[in-house]
């Protein structure tokens, strides 16, 4: 009895692929990126930059679970012929 069956999946988005997918639905926070289970998302947005996407960081203030304001990064994508490719 052979086995020919191929089991064909779906490839998986690398993390990058889905940073620059959730970039252009708009800016993102860092902790949104996080919650997509992008944790090391300052070295994907590091490749993205060196693959030509330009990307802008602003600093927001914003209160954490203890009322404290801290600082947390959102990032935006600026639209180039590269970035939509």
């Amino acid at each position: 009895m052979s086995n020919n069956s191929i089991s064909i999946k779906p490839k998986t988005p690398s993390q990058r692929e889905r940073v620059l997918n959730r970039l252009r639905q708009g800016s993102v926070t860092s902790w949104e990126l996080s919650q997509m289970g992008i944790l090391g998302y300052n070295s994907r947005i590091m490749e993205l930059r060196r693959a030509g996407h330009e990307i802008i960081t602003v600093m927001e203030d914003v209160k954490n679970q203890f009322g404290e304001t801290v600082k947390r990064g959102r990032f935006s994508l600026l639209v180039s012929e590269r970035s939509k490719s």
